[in-house]
């Protein structure tokens, strides 16, 4: 909820012209407060669409395409898309690497849109090392030790078992998480988990909270899929018809709160707990509110 908050200056309202010294700094009876309520509505230009599950068709399966044909030919459209009568879409011939990924080919599986890039990802960040402290109270940063273990599958199905362990506490310090315990494990040639380096020696400037600090170098580095089945949908979106037309529900702000000061002489706030809508607030006291639609 939006807070405007609105001062009126009742000195500009008050009588400094008459006479009559008991009407003298004093607000005429006949005094009115106009304040202008917007009243917003927000649309997001995103579109409505059904979260539906999509089911690809199987080999050899037969689909009902009448009630389709039947809604064409109800709106005028004798032209009907080749797929509705059996016919199979053309093999497209000739086409680029780009447009593999980029094109829905009638030939095409799931896997033809996948990216198996398996390229070293490589960044600066803070610390990580307090995620790999072990209870050991007098050495709580304990070298091969594994403070975690846990099964995890890649991309490709492959199950292994992944340990959070600390390689070397010498400059710098290689830490690792998620990682397969073999001979690669904290070197370059480490292809599973991520892997970490602390610099007690080297720093960087950073912004945190739009203040410039400086802390020790932490780089980090793992070895990117690409795209694939783990980080990739591929499914339809479905809109339905009654949808057409229609982007997003209607966000309207209607609630209209007033907080009033001590000395006021706008009608009571809380009155208006017996408006219940718009049509209500134009009626309310005969008229009381000049409504301005914009």
């Amino acid at each position: 909820m939006e807070v405007i908050k609105r001062k009126i200056l009742l000195e500009d309202s008050t009588d400094r012209t008459t006479t009559d010294m008991t009407l003298w700094g004093k607000i005429p009876k006949n005094t009115v407060f106009y304040i202008n309520v917007l009243l917003t509505q927000d649309v997001d230009d995103m579109g409505l669409f059904t979260d539906l599950s999509y089911v690809p068709k199987e080999n050899n399966a037969t689909v009902n395409y009448g009630p389709l044909i039947s809604k064409l030919n109800s709106l005028g459209n004798v032209v009907q898309f080749p797929f509705m009568s059996g016919s199979q879409a053309i093999p497209l011939t000739n086409v680029s690497v780009t447009e593999k990924y980029t094109l829905r080919l009638p030939t095409a599986s799931a896997t033809t849109y996948f990216a198996f890039g398996n390229h070293p990802i490589t960044g600066a960040t803070d610390s990580k090392i307090e995620d790999v402290r072990s209870y050991d109270i007098t050495n709580p940063f304990r070298v091969n030790f594994n403070t975690s273990e846990q099964y995890y599958e890649n991309y490709t199905h492959f199950g292994f078992i992944g340990v959070d362990r600390i390689i070397t506490s010498v400059e710098p310090k290689i830490y690792v998480f998620d990682t397969k315990d073999d001979v690669n494990l904290g070197t370059n040639n480490q292809i599973y988990g991520l892997q970490y380096l602390d610099y007690t020696g080297q720093s960087r400037e950073v912004i945190i909270e739009e203040i410039r600090q400086i802390i020790p170098l932490t780089t980090f580095r793992f070895i990117g899929e690409g795209w694939n089945a783990t980080n990739v949908s591929l499914s339809a979106l479905t809109k339905e018809e009654y949808l057409f037309g229609i982007i997003s529900p209607p966000e309207v702000e209607s609630d209209v709160f007033i907080d009033r000061g001590v000395t006021t002489v706008m009608d009571l706030h809380l009155r208006m707990s017996e408006i219940k809508n718009l049509g209500e607030l134009s009626r309310y006291g005969n008229g009381c509110y000049n409504i301005n639609k914009q």
